[in-house]
């Protein structure tokens, strides 16, 4: 089977933070996460395909479950074939991964 690539920010705190810190978060993993950025990466280590889905994980305990949880994705659906502009998200939607 093969998988698309995907990139995974993991923030470890030690303990839940603010509303605010974790839209501070967010807003400065999206900046981040441009296509410019995601299409540098992939090519550094040689992957030659978009990252699939960026993955921003944030920890707030020594535990090893994850509290908070979102993900942006390259294309809209699993067609990575349909190049179409009508398929391509481009990480401009963040989604938060419900617990």
């Amino acid at each position: 089977m093969f998988q698309r690539p995907d990139l995974y920010c993991q923030i470890k705190l030690s303990e839940e933070p603010s509303d605010e810190l974790i839209d501070a978060i967010l807003s400065r993993t999206k900046e981040f996460a441009t296509v410019e950025n995601m299409d540098e990466i992939a090519n550094k280590i040689k992957w030659n395909l978009e990252i699939s889905t960026v993955h921003l994980t944030i920890n707030t305990d020594d535990d090893e479950e994850i509290e908070h949880e979102y993900y942006a994705k390259y294309f809209k659906t699993f067609d990575a074939s349909n190049k179409s502009e009508e398929n391509i998200e481009a990480y401009q939607f963040w989604y938060e991964v419900e617990k």
